[in-house]
């Protein structure tokens, strides 16, 4: 048994690795609101457009969430063993993969984005349309440095830095939102882009955080890449990094298509069952954030502390995230439920959207203990590689317990949206307590990744 750290060792630890993350997605989070702000002001078709063209780059990089988390698994398990050129040669293999999506999903885009669009949004206006495939266009330029830019920063956080890609991250928002001022409304000696503007403002924003990404992960100490010729795929490390990213990939497939179905019944309750929905859950996306960050927390230093063959304080660690996060979040939670009408109200006036809505945030405050312990046991386990427990536990939760309960509760028992979010409540619990008794079990300790 691995000799007891200091709870307040831990807590420092955990802490210096999660807040970076936490700020770096409220910076995204901010920047997203004022992004959407800024193109907003070119009208309906235009924002549409944006709308469209970023819902067929998420699901052409929806690859990399496989590749970023077997990634950051070995890389982590690697520094942890001290084995820093291994560590070095996983993250330039994501890299080669990154790139060679990248020209992959690029050429896609340049020679059938149109009609691929077309295709997938078939009732919305052509107009629309055409803004969004130009839109696509121009970002699918700079899809290579934006794709090395999510493999690398998955690559540093295995390797402990969570400081880096929040500071990347800062200064490509910055570049995002200065070059959305002067391209989108024609300031200065620019001409009046408008959705293209957008367009290119995020390419170059992009390119500038890949090279800084580059540049980050040759400087940092704790892995040893070299970019020297001849660059070519090592099968044995794919291998490895598809083996732990496959099942995550699949996991967040079967949680999309989950959501899918939830929306569906949801949409069917009516308008303004549908808005109260979308306004309680935006309001409850605040707390995502400190989860996410203990979850990094904890993949990281699961994955290290197995890699240095101490898996006692690997489960420490694992504990210790998971108690900060349901203490964050549960504060979170009280002030969902104390305030629930007060935070509707910044998101709209509408009095019968507001009635319904806060009662839907009181539902999911009294969830939040269990959305922080499953978001981090799921992050401790990503750490060890065991990303098939969690997609079984995923799968289960998502689309046994949330959509059949909805389909219970909110058709047949007739309580509608307020049946809907009794489900979500349900199947956070449900899988709180599966990833809990997953990472109890302890057979992610001897995983061999």
């Amino acid at each position: 048994m691995e000799a007891q750290i200091k709870p307040s060792s831990h807590n420092k630890v955990v802490l210096a690795l999660a807040l970076p993350a936490i700020v770096e997605m409220l910076l995204q989070l901010t920047v997203g609101l004022a992004d959407t702000a800024m193109v907003g002001r070119l009208g309906a078709q235009a924002l549409a457009a944006v709308g469209l063209a970023n819902q067929l780059l998420m699901l052409l990089s929806t690859i990399l969430s496989a590749i970023g988390t077997g990634n950051t698994a070995l890389v982590a398990r690697h520094v942890g063993a001290g084995e820093f050129e291994i560590a070095g040669r996983i993250a330039k293999q994501a890299v080669i993969l990154a790139v060679i999506i990248a020209v992959v999903s690029g050429a896609v885009v340049l020679s059938f984005g149109d009609a691929v669009l077309g295709f997938l949004f078939r009732s919305t206006e052509p107009e629309v349309i055409g803004l969004a495939s130009d839109y696509v266009a121009i970002v699918s330029l700079a899809l290579a440095f934006n794709y090395c830019l999510i493999l690398i920063n998955s690559a540093l956080r295995g390797a402990g830095d969570t400081k880096t890609p929040m500071q990347i991250t800062a200064i490509v928002n910055i570049i995002n939102i200065i070059g959305n001022f002067f391209l989108i409304y024609g300031i200065g000696p620019f001409p009046v882009l408008g959705v293209q503007g957008a367009a290119i403002a995020t390419a170059a924003a992009q390119t500038v955080g890949g090279v800084l990404a580059l540049i980050s992960l040759y400087r940092n100490p704790n892995i040893k890449v070299s970019f020297s010729l001849p660059i070519r795929i090592d099968r044995e490390i794919v291998k490895r990094i598809l083996k732990i990213g496959v099942p995550a990939a699949v996991e967040q497939g079967s949680m999309r298509i989950g959501q899918l179905f939830y929306t569906m019944i949801i949409a069917s309750l009516g308008t303004v069952a549908y808005a109260a929905h979308q306004v309680a859950l935006n309001a409850e996306s605040i707390s995502f954030n400190p989860g996410f960050g203990f979850a990094l927390a904890a993949t990281t230093l699961v994955g290290q502390y197995l890699g240095a063959d101490k898996p006692e304080l690997a489960e420490q660690f694992g504990y210790r995230a998971s108690k900060m996060a349901v203490v964050f979040m549960s504060i979170m939670g009280v002030v969902f439920f104390l305030f629930a009408e007060q935070i509707v109200y910044l998101f709209t006036p509408d009095q019968e959207v507001i009635a319904l809505a806060s009662v839907c945030l009181r539902i999911v405050a009294v969830s939040q203990p269990a959305l922080a312990a499953q978001m981090v046991f799921a992050g401790g386990l990503r750490g060890a590689g065991d990303t098939r427990g969690i997609l079984w536990i995923t799968l289960t939760g998502f689309m046994v317990v949330r959509v059949g309960l909805t389909l219970i509760l909110s058709l047949w028992l007739d309580l509608g949206l307020i049946g809907a979010w009794i489900a979500m409540g349900v199947d956070l619990y449900y899988r709180s307590i599966l990833m809990w008794s997953r990472f109890r079990r302890g057979s992610w300790k001897t995983l061999k990744i």
